[in-house]
């Protein structure tokens, strides 16, 4: 299940106060464990209960940015950047503010693009964007903006090529 065997130094790399570490560490077990980023898929592997596991993890959000943690791990000199666009369907959350329609055109849910820089012959995670539909519609934008947005284009960046066609 889990191949990273020194958790608690990896997530030291993420926040700084010891409290936060040990919190952000189990919350990441539960998030590895539970193979979804659900929030209550997540509680629900965390040890204890479930509802108490719940509060917890939106307490810790509230306090946390998990984007800014990640962009702690953004390696300035890498050569480049990797995105991966994953649609994300959220079939029953027809109400939620951030879910719009997927490219089928009937799915509710939204787009997750999780950015990486490459280490050591692995792509680490170093930040992410959502959107949908629905908040691209709101915003007067295009899924393009975002994606330029999340790279933040700059000298030094090489936006890959997958097909023929830029990855951005």
């Amino acid at each position: 299940m889990n191949k990273i065997t020194h958790l608690s130094r990896f997530v030291q790399y993420l926040f700084d106060e010891k409290d936060t570490i040990r919190k952000g560490k189990t919350i990441i077990e539960g998030l590895l464990k539970a193979r979804s980023p659900r929030l209550s898929d997540i509680a629900r592997e965390m040890p204890g209960k479930e509802e108490a596991n719940y509060k917890s993890i939106q307490r810790f959000l509230a306090g946390n940015s998990p984007q800014k943690a990640l962009l702690r791990l953004f390696q300035e000199d890498a050569p480049f950047v990797i995105g991966d666009p994953t649609e994300m369907p959220r079939p029953q959350a027809k109400k939620s503010e951030y879910v719009g329609t997927l490219s089928d055109g009937k799915t509710s849910g939204y787009w997750l693009l999780i950015l990486a820089t490459p280490f050591h012959g692995r792509a680490i995670p170093c930040h992410f964007v959502s959107y949908s539909s629905k908040t691209i519609n709101a915003e007067a934008t295009s899924r393009n903006r975002h994606h330029f947005e999340a790279f933040g284009v700059r000298s030094g960046v090489q936006l890959l090529e997958l097909d023929g066609k830029p990855c951005h």
